[in-house]
């Protein structure tokens, strides 16, 4: 497997501000335990801009879920929407300033639309 294996794109609409384009590849990882997962890599774009370079940050996916699927888009959207208060402020380490700016400027827009797409109306993920 490489990086190069493109699962999906999303595109989301931010008013009138550019579209955010996300890229998801198959990342060349699994791991071999009882719990195995792979994990998808992505890519985020917005305005002719890259956000997030392939390999800055991806999200685990458990065995036996479609690399492709709803799940795995609404997990993908979930971690493109992480702003700081969502979780442990070292998880932002890594982050660049623009990418901290970015997150902060459009996390919730794109966590409801998260929402929106892929979850029933006790916000929970479809399957």
């Amino acid at each position: 497997m490489s990086k190069t294996h493109h699962l999906f794109t999303l595109r989301i609409r931010l008013g009138k501000a550019p579209t955010v384009i996300i890229h998801a590849f198959e990342a060349p990882y699994y791991q071999y335990s009882a719990t195995g997962h792979t994990r998808i890599d992505v890519e985020v774009r917005q305005g002719g801009k890259t956000i997030f370079s392939l390999g800055d940050t991806y999200c685990a996916v458990p065995r036996g879920t479609s690399l492709d699927g709803i799940e795995a888009k609404a997990l993908v959207l979930s971690l493109v929407a992480m702003r700081p208060g969502d979780t442990d402020p070292s998880y932002f380490d890594s982050y660049t300033p623009e990418q901290l700016a970015w997150a902060k400027e459009y996390g919730d827009f794109l966590n409801c639309e998260k929402e929106r797409r892929y979850c029933d109306e006790n916000g929970e993920v479809e399957r």
